[in-house]
């Protein structure tokens, strides 16, 4: 079918199958909504809490079935896309309807039951790579590694200014969350450090080495200091933490990294001590770096290495070395347009918070 027809097919099964209710939005709405134009569905449950009182327990099947877009037989065709949670719908007269309605025009797989990545929960003990925020902000980043502060001995967590300090607007001392407040992440119950340090990030021309800050650890707080997850759920490591070794980092450096998007990713050292790196840092405009490491995706791959959310993380060599602090990005360019990912030289984060890896 034509791509034009795939809104008025799912909007058909969204309908007439699932039983869900059309309702008008607004239009600054529109740019996020993949049905219609004017108009989006919703599960009449959530029109109706006394129903939703009386409906049993456990999953139905307006929870197991959603509906996309998927490749057809040419490059201007498209199939339904029909991704299912419960296998028990995967052959079943369900289905069959829904097939009709798209004259056959479907592409069906079991996706299986989706579930947060692991980095985007809370979980003790806590983990290199998980999503870190300051308290009371919606936003998320990630936990890149464990340090300990040359100057009191304290242990803490080290990730970007921008992500627990706000771009310098986060006072000292300020209860840093696990989860982010962005994943959920509720305060007290989940504080794990304070922030003790940040490097502030000049603007106005001025020439920054890093982006980053320091947050002591809250007594009682577990960690895992060691692995480099993958994003399985249960996760697997991926490999181990070596806080004592140095890089040699060159272009060509196979790299991975766990952040709070994407998860584990590999990539390589597209280029070294990188001058005049301008980033946007919103609302107080662009900050220039110099002296930093810009890593791709591997030669081939089909996700990229870093997207919104991932700065913070702990960027290592395929040996588990650190070689970098993840603090930004961009969404196109670099092996297969897949973006650009900016890093701090990892040895320029400790020397400048005044920290070493633990």
């Amino acid at each position: 079918m034509r791509l034009e027809s795939i809104e008025e097919v799912q909007s058909q099964v969204f309908r007439e199958i699932l039983g869900f209710e059309e309702l008008p939005i607004m239009a600054s709405a529109l740019s996020d909504t993949a049905i219609g134009a004017a108009s989006m569905f919703v599960d009449r449950l959530l029109l109706d809490p006394l129903r939703a009182r009386k409906a049993k327990r456990g999953r139905r099947m307006e929870e197991d079935v959603a509906l996309g877009t998927a490749a057809g037989t040419s490059e201007t065709d498209v199939r339904l896309a029909v991704l299912v949670q419960n296998q028990r719908f995967l052959k079943s007269a369900v289905i069959d309807r829904i097939a009709t309605i798209a004259r056959g025009e479907v592409d069906v797989v079991y996706i299986g039951r989706q579930q947060p990545l692991w980095m985007q929960t809370r979980h003790r003990p806590v983990r290199m790579g998980a999503s870190v925020s300051p308290a009371g902000v919606g936003y998320s980043g990630t936990l890149g590694l464990i340090a300990r502060s040359s100057a009191n001995g304290r242990s803490g967590i080290v990730s970007n200014n921008h992500v627990l300090a706000g771009v310098n607007s986060i006072p000292l001392g300020t209860d840093i969350i696990q989860a982010a407040g962005g994943d959920g992440g509720r305060h007290p119950r989940d504080v794990i450090a304070r922030l003790s340090n940040f490097i502030p990030i000049l603007f106005g021309g001025a020439t920054n080495a890093v982006d980053a800050a320091f947050a002591e650890l809250a007594n009682g707080i577990d960690l895992d200091s060691r692995n480099i997850w993958d994003a399985s759920n249960p996760p697997i490591a991926a490999g181990t933490f070596r806080p004592d070794a140095s890089a040699v980092v060159l272009p060509g450096l196979n790299v991975m990294k766990t952040g709070r998007t994407t998860g584990h990713t590999r990539g390589v050292v597209r280029a070294i001590n990188v001058n005049n790196y301008t980033v946007n840092m919103g609302p107080l405009g662009v900050a220039r770096f110099d002296g930093q490491v810009l890593f791709e995706s591997m030669p081939g791959a089909a996700a990229p290495f870093s997207r919104a959310g991932d700065s913070g993380s702990m960027i290592a060599d395929t040996s588990g070395a650190p070689v970098a602090l993840l603090f930004a990005g961009s969404q196109s360019g670099g092996n297969g347009n897949l973006g650009i990912t900016g890093g701090n030289p990892i040895s320029s984060v400790f020397s400048q918070l005044g920290v070493v890896p633990v």
